[in-house]
């Protein structure tokens, strides 16, 4: 079963300097040309692995808000017949055959499907809300990044901290409970002080849910250019613990508790989308460079925007158990739910295999480390082997 549809709209409006996702600039040729490429590919799913049982939807980018009105209602539609068709075939039983049948299949969708749109301040406003949240929206991420202008310039985000309480001013008032913010931390230059006053401002706002990702050198962004150039320095080990440290700190104190390293929501207000990824659950890719998972298949569209319009190439692997359990394992460890090792076993086929044993005496030893702990038939990252995660990552691997 396929639990989660993931549609990457690659428009933006220019590259932030940290950002090494695929993206184009936004046209409305673009748009139209890249709509009927996608509806295409939608059709083509949905005669290979229809009819859908999706759970979660996920529309990330580039920015989907960049669309204007009649484009976003276009995408809205093409994720609506995915989902009609999922109710029809789940909660009715039959294919929804009058206006009324598809009215009632969609309003099932919002409530049972976490539905969730990406969006930036500055190119999302009531109306373009309100028309995501008839359509069965009802899950708004928004990139903030900042609470500091300056910082915005410095990142080379494109929307002020004025445009960021005027989104969240207009998703609150089109009636979206659920939403979040993306806040960047490690930004060189902003003082422990600072950054403390960034997170409060953020939870000021009462999200239900907010991501803090440090800033990383991705190759090919004008960062780490930047960075070769000598132009910026990079927060330290220490440092960057230090801010994501504090981060924790202030977002637990504020009801947020941490559910996944760079992840904190109030309870109940995770998200499933991702959560579902990270357990190794089957996902539906749509639009150029996004990727799928269908049982033991895995495989990415090109990115590249004109190969995309004419059915371009993916890219395709299958996973062995071996690569699925180590999958498992090393994200399952970044939640703080931890992971269930026997169950990834049996899920990847590996019980009683050599690779058992092997894990279990590497697991033993990073708990002699302090940073693993075992309990209730589960393991999980101590507070230091959170710090650590990549480094348990690695001794995990075969």
């Amino acid at each position: 079963m396929i639990e989660g549809l993931y549609i990457h709209v690659p428009f933006c409006d220019g590259k932030c300097h940290y950002c090494a996702f695929y993206s184009v600039p936004y046209s409305r040729e673009k748009g139209a040309a890249w709509l009927a490429a996608l509806k295409r590919e939608a059709e083509a799913a949905r005669s290979e692995f229809g009819p859908f049982a999706f759970s979660t939807v996920f529309l990330g980018g580039g920015t989907p808000t960049i669309l204007p009105m009649d484009q976003l209602e276009a995408l809205l539609g093409v994720v609506g017949r995915l989902i009609e068709m999922r109710e029809a075939s789940v909660v009715t039983g039959v294919s929804p055959v009058s206006t009324q049948e598809k009215k009632d299949a969609a309003d099932t969708a919002a409530t049972t499907i976490e539905w969730t749109s990406e969006a930036n301040p500055g190119s999302v406003d009531g109306d373009k809300l309100r028309l995501m949240k008839s359509a069965g929206v009802n899950r708004i991420s928004l990139g903030a990044q900042a609470f500091d202008d300056g910082v915005l310039r410095q990142l080379g985000r494109r929307h002020s901290v004025k445009d960021i309480y005027a989104a969240v001013e207009a998703i609150k008032s089109a009636g979206f409970t659920n939403w979040g913010l993306d806040l960047i931390a490690c930004v060189p230059g902003v003082s422990l002080e600072a950054w403390r006053e960034s997170l409060c401002a953020a939870v000021a706002l009462d999200p239900a849910h907010v991501s803090v990702y440090a800033l990383t050198r991705e190759e090919g962004t004008r960062l780490d250019r930047d960075h070769q150039a000598g132009v910026i320095a990079l927060l330290d080990d220490d440092e960057q613990l230090r801010m994501l440290d504090l981060a924790e700190e202030v977002l637990g104190a504020a009801g947020l508790p941490r559910y996944e390293i760079s992840n904190y929501a109030r309870p109940g207000f995770e998200c499933r989308h991702n959560l579902s990824c990270w357990r190794g659950g089957n996902y539906l890719g749509l639009g150029c460079a996004a990727s799928s998972r269908v049982g033991n298949r895995r495989w990415t569209n090109a990115a590249d925007f004109e190969s995309y319009l004419t059915a371009g190439a993916r890219e395709e692997e299958v996973l062995t158990p071996l690569i699925d359990g180590v999958e498992r394992l090393i994200f399952g460890l970044r939640m703080a739910e931890g992971i269930d090792l026997e169950a990834i076993l049996l899920a990847c086929g590996l019980a009683g295999s050599p690779q058992e044993a092997a894990w279990k005496k590497t697991l033993a030893r990073l708990e002699g480390e302090g940073l693993v702990v075992s309990g209730g038939g589960r393991w999980c990252l101590t507070t230091r082997g959170r710090e650590l995660a990549d480094h348990v990552a690695v001794e995990l691997m075969p």
